[in-house]
């Protein structure tokens, strides 16, 4: 797919590697400015200078995204640097614990789960909201687990977690478009070439390891890249999505059909 986003500027959050880094290329190949965001400076970097080889412009901004005033501050620098943010795809942080029976979690770890799949994402779209109502414009793309769409053994409260975003994907929709801000959210299912992937498959044997394995073998049209999500990010951060917001995209492979 291809969308012409020349004068725009996106903020993809955790876009130094897997998914959000997809999407911060896919952008920029469409015109976009990127505003690049990770944890760390080394790898977010690098995706700068690739942006930047392409002729576009590119900035790294650090910021944690457990802390709502950090994740406020990279926004107004951000704003302050290239004057507008008219995109914000808000992606990575999805730590916590590793899928596992609700029995067998620490309740200790209950709030790190929740905040990493969701206080993550819902910091960014508060620090970007009063600016896009101030223009009366905005795209913003969540990216999360279809485990909050699909029930799934061992994701309880990632799932969880997922489903209050999908619901609130639904609720912002409506309360955003009167100040013509568009709000999607994007559900992922196994994705190769990933943080989560690689931690997953790097230990041979494991529970996780074959959980991956046997959701790839369900997979008809063959397991996610990040550059199929990056694809439908690319179309609701454009004009062809204008009509379309408040709504949940599942990219699956065939291996789950959620209503």
């Amino acid at each position: 797919m291809e969308a012409d986003l020349s004068g725009k500027v996106a903020l993809v959050t955790g876009s130094s590697k897997g998914i959000g880094r997809a999407v911060a290329i896919k952008f920029a190949e469409n015109g976009a400015s990127l505003v690049i965001n990770g944890r760390t400076p080394s790898p977010a970097l690098e995706v700068v200078e690739h942006i930047r080889a392409m002729g576009r412009e590119a900035h790294f901004e650090s910021a944690d995204l457990y802390k709502y005033e950090d994740v406020k501050r990279m926004v107004d620098s951000a704003v302050q640097r290239f004057g507008h943010i008219d995109i914000l795809v808000a992606s990575g942080a999805a730590g916590g614990p590793p899928p596992q029976p609700f029995q067998q979690i620490d309740p200790k770890s209950y709030g790190d789960c929740i905040s990493s799949h969701l206080f993550t994402r819902l910091y960014a779209v508060r620090a970007v909201l009063d600016h896009m109502v101030s223009r009366q414009s905005g795209k913003i793309i969540l990216v999360t687990t279809d485990a909050g769409r699909t029930p799934t053994k061992g994701e309880s409260l990632i799932g969880g977690a997922a489903a209050a975003l999908v619901l609130m994907t639904k609720v912002l929709g409506m309360e955003f478009a009167s100040s013509k801000i568009h709000i999607n959210t994007i559900c992922t299912t196994v994705t190769r070439d990933t943080p989560g992937y690689e931690r997953a498959t790097s230990q041979q044997g494991s529970r996780m390891a074959e959980i991956f394995r046997k959701a790839e073998e369900r997979m008809p049209f063959g397991i996610n890249k990040p550059d199929d999500i990056a694809h439908l990010a690319l179309f609701l951060a454009s004009k062809d999505s204008d009509q379309i917001t408040g709504q949940v995209f599942t990219i699956s492979g065939g291996l789950t059909f959620p209503g």
